[in-house]
């Protein structure tokens, strides 16, 4: 009707509004935060055991190398190594150096930096003793609080770097073993690059996932696929009470976590292990079953539970083998590979036991995380000492990172650093794409006239703007702050345009004149995807037409969800499936 077309054209532009005003806000906000100094490249250059590059952070004062360093020699004073008192002769070195010493000494970086310049020193490196600064010392996220107390920095010519304790002990020992043989040291600024292959393949893979996930989630729409569910207790129908849970527990998740990571990293490490193995059996296994039938071989029977096939022992080898290399190498560069297998198997999954109903409740769960994730990113620092997203993601200290992430290496980067983009980025818009998807085949149409097809070009042009977003303001960003105003966003104002908005809030498929798709001979199935079968109705009311139907009249019905059709809307009688692609096919729908 024209009042709900103005209602809705109302909320659309409230709801866009609003967002614009968000983003540019926080933008506002995130330029005007204090700018923290660079990171600096430290590459050791001898001794070979040690070799490699670590991170540091440069002083907010003091100079910085304009190009990478010549070799420098590394000296700790003798006899205080926090470098407080005057540098006696035997610890200058005639060979350009750099001093290293550590902030737990009785004075401030400033007067260690003035101790080392006056004793000849190119630079000085000072390891962050955490009992003696800030609670994350010689964290590349905040500048340390020993760093940034310094006094009279105007006097000081040479450059500063930070960094964490840890490293300062390696280079420390091999002085103290090796006196006529210190560590060699270069320094540069690091600088990252704006755009580079492995941000291209982040991008690649993760609109991949979201189009992968659909293809999971329409599988009950494939005949015979080996991907469908066996039974509707496999699918989960989110109901309208889902948003607010999944944010008050993932709020609360994240509380715990924050406080307790130290203990509970493992839990999750091993969770991920389990769920993993789990994931990767199944899929693999009701694949290898359905491609190679002669793998369903038995081979034994486990009582009061299931015989075990050829298939499943293939399968639980494949999953085994990923899981535990990922165990073992997940601290290690290569680790990313495996983690992204278990996570790509995680996100699918999701997707096809996961079902959104209508465009109604995927807008307020996407905006309730819209929120969600701004506030523990951005926000939570006003409550918490850091931020909490942040701090749980990166594993808090423990040495250990968060394993629900997909990772790629940064291809040439100094420091070996990684691309990272959290689970819940692509599940959760995932399921509106998957919901989409479904809306377009149950209305039959073809991708350059549906919604998949734009959501998942908004999704990927909104990682985008979130890669641009993170290198401008050089800190973590919550992406569903861009990815839902790119794929919800483009949902709504596409709808609107359309004049199909209504049959998207209530998740009714419609044919591309506008009308309800039971207005046709096109509809086999009902709003839950489930084929429809000629049945006697109860007296009732059609769900096309709404008109009432008298009790034993002929009707295409689906009795699982209690919807069917008149013969007026749907005449009995088969009519063509759809393709993958949104075209007629020859191929009938399985029912659920």
């Amino acid at each position: 009707s024209l009042s709900l077309a103005v209602v809705d054209t109302a909320a659309m532009r409230r709801y866009v509004g609003h967002c614009g005003l968000l983003v540019v806000a926080l933008l506002q906000r995130a330029a005007a935060g204090e700018k923290l100094p660079p990171l600096a490249v430290i590459s050791v250059r001898s001794p070979e055991s040690l070799s490699g590059n670590v991170a540091g952070r440069f002083a907010p004062w003091g100079s910085r190398p304009a190009a990478a360093t010549a070799e420098l020699r590394a000296r700790t004073p003798r006899g205080d190594r926090s470098g407080c008192a005057p540098y006696t002769a035997a610890d200058v070195e005639r060979a350009p150096f750099v001093a290293l010493v550590w902030s737990d000494g009785p004075c401030t970086a400033t007067q260690q930096a003035q101790r080392a310049q006056d004793a000849g020193a190119q630079g000085i490196v000072i390891a962050l003793v955490p009992n003696k600064t800030a609670a994350s010392a010689g964290s590349q996220k905040v500048a340390d609080v020993h760093m940034a107390s310094a006094t009279s920095q105007d006097n000081i010519t040479i450059f500063v770097v930070g960094v964490a304790e840890s490293i300062g002990k390696k280079l420390g020992d091999w002085n103290t073993k090796h006196p006529e043989d210190p560590v060699r040291l270069t320094f540069e600024v690091y600088s990252p690059s704006f755009f580079d292959l492995s941000q291209l393949l982040m991008i690649t893979m993760a609109t991949s996932l979201i189009v992968a996930g659909a293809f999971f989630s329409t599988a009950d729409l494939r005949l015979g696929s080996p991907l469908a569910p066996r039974s509707s207790e496999e699918v989960v129908e989110v109901d309208k009470w889902f948003p607010l849970a999944f944010c008050v527990f993932g709020s609360g998740m994240l509380v715990v976590l924050y406080f307790l990571m130290r203990y509970l990293i493992y839990v999750i490490i091993a969770c991920f292990c389990i769920g993993g193995a789990n994931t990767l059996t199944e899929l693999a296994h009701v694949n290898l079953r359905y491609y190679f039938p002669g793998l369903q071989r038995r081979l034994c029977t486990v009582p009061r539970c299931f015989e075990v096939q050829l298939s499943h022992l293939l399968a639980g080898s494949f999953a085994l083998a990923v899981v535990v290399s990922w165990l073992v190498l997940r601290n290690d560069p290569s680790g990313w590979f495996f983690q992204d297998i278990i996570g790509a198997a995680f996100l699918c999954f999701i997707q096809r036991t996961l079902r959104l109903p209508s465009i109604k409740l995927a807008a307020g769960l996407l905006v309730l995380m819209f929120f969600f994730d701004i506030f523990w990113v951005f926000l939570s620092p006003l409550l918490f000492a850091k931020s909490v997203m942040v701090e749980v993601a990166t594993g808090g200290g423990t040495g250990e990172t968060v394993p629900m992430l997909l990772r790629i290496p940064a291809i040439n980067d100094p420091l070996g650093n990684q691309r990272m983009l959290g689970f819940g980025d692509v599940a959760l818009p995932g399921l509106l794409v998957s919901f989409l998807r479904r809306f377009d085949i149950l209305s039959r149409r073809p991708l350059r006239r549906g919604y998949f097809a734009p959501a998942v070009c908004g999704y990927a042009i909104a990682l985008v703007v979130t890669l641009v977003a993170l290198y401008i303001m050089q800190m973590g960003q919550p992406a569903l702050l861009y990815l839902v105003p790119g794929t919800l966003g483009t949902t709504l104002v596409l709808g609107w345009k359309r004049g199909e908005l209504k049959a998207l809030w209530e998740g009714t498929p419609c044919v591309l004149d506008g009308g309800f798709v039971g207005r046709g001979a096109l509809c086999d199935y009902c709003p839950g995807g489930h084929q429809l079968q000629p049945k006697a109705a109860e007296s009732g009311v059609c769900d096309g037409c709404r008109k009432p139907v008298e009790g034993g009249q002929t009707v295409m019905d689906c009795r699982l969800c209690n919807w069917y059709l008149c013969h007026v809307c749907r005449p009995t009688g088969p009519s063509p499936a759809v393709a993958w692609d949104g075209e007629p096919s020859s191929v009938q729908v399985a029912e659920v």
